[in-house]
């Protein structure tokens, strides 16, 4: 049997939200006092500052599919 392509898919990792603690005070406070409420401004504020301070993802590039193309051809 011979198999017209070779791919593989990528592992899906699920992580957990850094700013997930601020996220829930935040929604706490909108149903306690409501969205437009003035009193939810410092914990707007907070997780506003948890998100800017998140670091930047960089993807690895997975090399697997394209020797998988390259050595195809062998096959």
């Amino acid at each position: 049997m011979r198999l017209k392509y070779l791919r593989t898919k990528p592992r899906k990792v699920i992580e957990a939200s850094p700013c997930i603690v601020e996220m829930g005070a935040m929604i706490q406070c909108w149903t306690a006092s409501g969205v437009d409420d003035a009193k939810c401004a410092q914990t707007a504020k907070m997780l506003a500052d948890c998100m800017k301070s998140l670091p930047t993802k960089t993807k690895h590039v997975n090399t697997t599919n394209y020797h998988l193309a390259r050595l195809q051809k062998q096959l």
